[in-house]
């Protein structure tokens, strides 16, 4: 029997504390299982309590120089390394005292820090007492940050940049370099302290989320009311909500008239306006009145709780590029290492210059080919990104989702709800004769031996052995543009007629100026509806009296013809489609629970206009995710190119490292900020 501990890891900012991480647990007996996740900081593990503990876990962890603690819902903060910030300053502050000495005395820094042939090394570095104090009394405040890490990454035989850093310390302090180790070691600590910050700030944007749900709510008992946590509320109790607070549960109003904000969970610009019927959501803030609402959904599965369960899954659902870096980075780092010992031995071995000058060189190349940026200039946009987009009303299940949907080259959509406004009027209602009634009774039991997800139109009527007559009244209410319906053994026919969306237009166009180069309606209604919503939003394309078969189909054949294809829908006739769809795009509603689970993408509010921002949203997101491949990349290879002609120093190579994953990390976290909707642009 395992059990699966989930722990929040303070300094897992890198790929390299992954490697020790890993190293280091895995040797734990009883461990089965590990799982990471930077971009969060989370790692899950998976052990047998009868042969080890979660506190043997993390004193495994304490070992590599970070700690960890419950992933709980709302992180600490301030707690864990406190000290390493009056530490960097110290460091920093040393750094420039040492060099403020060698200046008063007439020395030159810059010459001191560029100076690296080591022939004459006391010409070039000879410095004052006080200078020479300074700068190693900045080394050691400076390696305070990261020794640990390094002596773990000794012991566990894995070259990763902490120990490549103090083993330049070392070799620095070797070669009487102290204003270059000084610089270094303030360096590498400061990047690292970015990119801790950086990282942070994007795993804050998702907890903020864990922020909106009211701790307590007030619970109404018949004339009276008190408060209980608002996890511990049932579905059919009432709670009583003022203005100013935020709704604590998933339900439908009661009493009262209100205006509540619900952007965090749609991204609505402006608060709806609510009253008895409505339905309202947990996390969302009342500004107005004061609501009575009876809750609908328990704690655990109200609409913002689904939206974090899935977020935290998205982060096992790794996109194409993502692993397509993991994998190069598997290769990158031998064939660097071998790159490395070539540098430091050939030339010493032809007689092109002398041993500890090219042994240096060796190890700035080691320094600047350590693959952190590289390893973390994706998962780091892909997190902001889908952050970005949950605070849209978008919520994606993961990378891969994401990436598909900045390729998409065609859409396919449902028309009720997405084409018009989703506010169906009944039309006409028509009765019908015993013998018409017995007929439609045996229809719908045909129907449902198929399985259901057919619809009622002339059609599927005639192949579900309906008499001519019966299907003539079908077809001339279906003529007039309406939907047609029968509610179980109740022998009447009803048309419910929908009015076309007048923003479908816009977004049409706005999804084909993304570059989505074929929008299709698959419509289970009958054609003249299907028609009328075509017409209206400016569709060419379109198949009506579909069955939920016909429909998974016709998204199979699309997705063939384009290579990319996706699939809006938001009910149960549209599960299947949307599983065999590039991308299936659900709209978030009650009725659509059984669409939400096939679907790739949930959207919240207007359908169409959401669905124009993930395409937008998607390709921004592949467009830095490629800047940053190409930024690392570049970096490095022209680092790697000044190290190999001996034109680099130690601080160079730390300033590449860190500068590079500190750049890729700052360019990744803009898709936080997310732009104006494409409709809006001007």
């Amino acid at each position: 029997m395992y059990k699966q501990a989930r722990l929040r890891v303070q300094g897992m900012d890198c790929g390299e504390e992954v490697s020790l991480l890993r190293s280091q647990v895995s040797r734990v007996r009883g461990v089965r299982n590990l799982r990471f996740d930077v971009a969060r900081g989370l790692m899950e593990v998976e052990y047998s309590p009868e042969l080890t503990t979660e506190e043997a876990i993390r004193t495994a962890v304490a070992s590599t120089g970070m700690c960890c603690e419950n992933w709980a819902a709302r992180p600490a903060t301030g707690r864990a390394g406190s000290w390493q910030r009056p530490a960097l300053w110290l460091s920093g502050a040393l750094l420039a005292g040492g060099m403020a000495v060698q200046l008063w005395h007439g020395g030159s820094v810059v010459e001191t820090l560029l100076a690296h042939g080591h022939t004459g090394a006391a010409r070039h570095h000879a410095m004052p007492t006080a200078a020479l104090a300074c700068y190693l009394a900045s080394v050691v405040a400076g390696a305070s940050l990261f020794w640990r890490k390094a002596w773990a990454a000794l012991r566990a035989a894995r070259a990763d940049m902490n120990l490549l850093v103090a083993l330049s310390l070392a070799g620095a302090a070797v070669l009487g370099e102290w204003a270059e180790g000084a610089t270094l070691a303030f360096l590498y600590g400061l990047a690292g302290r970015l990119e801790a910050m950086s990282l942070e700030r994007a795993r804050r944007s998702v907890a903020r989320l864990l922020e909106l749900m009211p701790a307590q709510a007030w619970l109404v008992h018949g004339d009276h009311e008190h408060r209980v946590e608002a996890e511990t509320l049932r579905p059919g109790a009432r709670v009583r909500v003022k203005a100013g607070e935020r709704v604590p549960c998933d339900g439908v109003v009661l009493e009262g008239e209100s205006l509540v904000d619900q952007s965090p969970l749609t991204g609505e610009s402006v608060a709806v306006e609510k009253r008895a019927g409505d339905e309202v959501f947990a996390g969302t803030l009342n500004q107005s009145g004061m609501l009575l609402v009876e809750v609908r959904r328990a704690a655990r599965d109200t609409r913002l709780q689904r939206m974090l369960r899935m977020m935290e899954e998205s982060g096992s659902r790794k996109s194409e590029s993502e692993r397509l870096v993991e994998r190069f980075a598997r290769r990158y780092t031998p064939a660097v290492l071998l790159l490395a010992a070539a540098v430091a031995v050939i030339p010493p071995l032809v007689g092109a210059g002398g041993w500890s000058e090219w042994l240096y060189h060796g190890m700035v190349v080691l320094l600047i080919a350590c693959p952190c940026a590289f390893v973390i200039s994706t998962p780091v946009t892909v997190m902001a990104a889908l952050a970005s987009a949950a605070r849209q009303g978008v919520l994606v299940k993961g990378g891969a989702f994401l990436e598909a949907a900045g390729r998409l080259k065609a859409l396919a959509m449902d028309r009720a709800g997405i084409l018009t406004q989703g506010e169906p009027r009944l039309a006409r209602a028509e009765s019908l004769s015993e013998e018409h009634e017995r007929e439609l009774r045996r229809w719908q039991q045909w129907r449902a031996g198929q399985g259901g997800g057919i619809p009622l139109t002339p059609k599927w009527a005639a192949a579900g052995g309906v008499t001519r007559p019966l299907a003539e009244k079908i077809g001339s209410l279906a003529a007039e543009g309406c939907t047609v319906a029968s509610r179980q053994g109740s022998g009447v026919l009803e048309a419910w007629c929908d009015a076309p969306l007048e923003a479908a237009r816009r977004h049409v166009e706005t999804l084909r100026e993304l570059g989505v180069e074929r929008v299709v309606l698959l419509a289970s209604d009958p054609a003249p509806a299907a028609q009328a919503a075509t017409e209206a939003a400016g569709i060419t394309e379109f198949q009506a009296e579909l069955s939920a078969e016909e429909k998974a189909q016709e998204i199979e054949r699309l997705q063939r013809e384009t290579g990319a294809a996706a699939m809006l829908g938001d009910c149960v006739a549209d599960a299947e489609a949307l599983k065999r769809a590039a991308v299936g795009i659900s709209v978030a509603s009650p009725s659509s629970e059984a669409a939400q689970e096939s679907a790739d993408v949930i959207v919240t509010g207007a359908a169409l206009e959401k669905v124009a921002f993930l395409v937008a949203h998607a390709r921004r997101a592949l467009r830095v995710i490629r800047q940053n491949i190409a930024i690392a990349l570049g970096l490095k290879l022209v680092f790697l190119a000044a190290a190999a002609t001996g034109k680099a120093t130690l601080w160079m190579a730390v300033a590449a490292d860190t500068g590079a994953t500190l750049i890729v990390t700052l360019n990744g976290l803009r898709l936080l900020r997310a732009t104006a909707h494409p409709s809006k642009r001007t």
